[in-house]
């Protein structure tokens, strides 16, 4: 498979998961937005929030100027990320905080809007872009296609905390689920990985991002 190959299978996975995000916000009734999830102090409505903002990111970055440094890829960054000294745990509280500021300061239509609206949007941007392109993700240089796998990731993870919550069963597309898989399993180290995975060892190297 090219990279444009690949990279179209990926945004292909990206809007079909946001669709969804989409219908099923849209179809949230004022308790169901109050209902507790999984991620600490989130309810439901700080979730969505949280992630809602990945559209207008993601539509930005071909626009933006990235550091000037050799790229890195997916598996790097959320290495990084997780990290005891990364971004997902040293500003965990202030992004939480962020994501409840976003859900108190938006009605529950904008906050579906920028799926429903921007992610179609930020789709055919993305469509328009080369897979190959350094961009911005935090303080990272990332090539377009890789921040995508991320974004899939992200997309994945979060559905299924936000149907978990509400009680649904899990019903994400299956593209976004193969991505997903895919560069967790990157992450894990490979012999722990495989020694866990086929019951061959008592410990395992999961978790391995928050």
């Amino acid at each position: 498979m090219s990279e444009r190959e690949e990279y179209d299978v990926r945004l292909g996975a990206l809007a079909r998961t946001w669709r969804v995000w989409a219908s099923t916000g849209a179809a949230l009734s004022d308790t169901q937005w109050r209902q507790p999830t999984r991620c600490g102090r989130w309810d439901v409505r700080a979730l969505y929030a949280h992630h809602s903002g990945f559209p207008a990111a993601l539509a930005a970055l071909p626009q933006a100027a990235a550091p000037a440094a050799k790229p890195v890829a997916a598996s790097y960054v959320l290495r990084a990320f997780n990290a005891p000294d990364g971004v997902a745990v040293v500003k965990a509280d202030a992004i939480a905080d962020h994501a409840l500021s976003q859900a108190a300061g938006h009605p529950a239509e904008v906050l579906v809007d920028r799926f429903g609206v921007g992610g179609p949007a930020a789709v055919e941007v993305l469509r328009a872009a080369d897979p190959a392109a350094p961009v911005p993700w935090a303080t990272f240089a990332v090539m377009l296609n890789e921040v995508l796998r991320i974004a899939v990731m992200e997309a994945s993870v979060h559905l299924l905390d936000f149907q978990r919550a509400l009680g649904q069963p899990p019903e994400v597309p299956a593209d976004a689920l193969a991505v997903t898989v895919r560069l967790l399993a990157e992450l894990a180290p490979a012999v722990e990985f495989i020694e866990a995975a086929t019951g061959r060892a008592e410990t395992t190297p999961l978790p391995v991002i928050r």
